[in-house]
């Protein structure tokens, strides 16, 4: 990310559509500078059942962003349920290529590219890769290892796998809406570092996130991506108990 960036996240939910348009500040972090949302049922129980609302929706919101920012939106990031998200585990051990100039970025990239190298089931589809940690020969673990001076190195990574089907009927409510899809990210792991302070990136964590119809659950463990998951239940089910009673 470069200052002055443009960074545009979508949420489709049970019940609307939220967009939030951020710009790369002098600190380099993600400075929030629009948020905007519109309802929208075409969402139930974490499947989508109406491409055609959430396209509606989604242009709607992308609207009210630009006519807010004076900016032309063309693509955004989006997140996808826990439910459609399966994560890989996976190690590689990689040799620098030149040992006495210490691990370049090169090295590092390559090995990023090769820790993807896993057997893809039909039904799935790549969407992210994240890296946790990396292993010197000396058994020292580093977050950055560029510079390093080691023979060798091993990156653990997690692979994030999403359902194909439901990609695919999200490519085509972005297409509908005029939009390039960014990139799809779970939607723990996008609360992630927006929630947790940074004693707790390294603890042991469960991030819940009550909705409407959902409850989406990722679990922590350290760095380590580790498990998330879609519960059909949310708050329009406990007040609907409430009332009830």
């Amino acid at each position: 990310m470069a200052i002055g960036d443009i960074i545009v996240g979508v949420d489709i939910g049970t019940t609307k559509i939220a967009t939030v348009v951020g710009e790369v500040n002098n600190f380099e972090q993600i400075e929030t500078i629009c948020n905007t949302s519109y309802k929208c049922n075409g969402l139930k129980k974490g499947k989508i059942i109406n491409e055609e609302e959430i396209s509606l929706s989604l242009s709607k919101t992308i609207k009210d962003a630009e006519d807010e920012t004076n900016l032309k939106i063309n693509s955004a990031y989006v997140t996808i349920p826990g439910k459609y998200v399966t994560i890989v585990q996976n190690s590689i051990t990689k040799d620098a290529k030149d040992k006495y100039a210490g691990i370049s970025i090169r090295d590092v990239q390559n090995a990023i590219m090769q820790v993807k190298d896993i057997e893809i089931p039909e039904n799935k589809t790549l969407i992210d890769i994240v890296p946790d940690k990396v292993i010197l020969d000396n058994g020292t673990i580093v977050t950055d290892p560029v510079g390093s001076l080691s023979s060798k190195f091993t990156i653990s990574a997690q692979i994030i796998l999403a359902d194909k089907e439901y990609v695919r009927q999200l490519n085509s409510i972005f297409k509908k809406a005029g939009l390039e899809i960014d990139g799809i990210v779970p939607t723990t792991l996008a609360e992630r570092n927006l929630i947790l302070d940074k004693n707790e990136l390294h603890d042991n964590i469960a991030i819940i996130d009550v909705g409407a119809e959902n409850t989406d659950i990722g679990v922590f463990e350290g760095e380590e991506f580790k498990y998330t998951n879609t519960i059909p239940l949310g708050g329009n089910n406990i007040t609907h108990d409430i009332a009830l009673v």
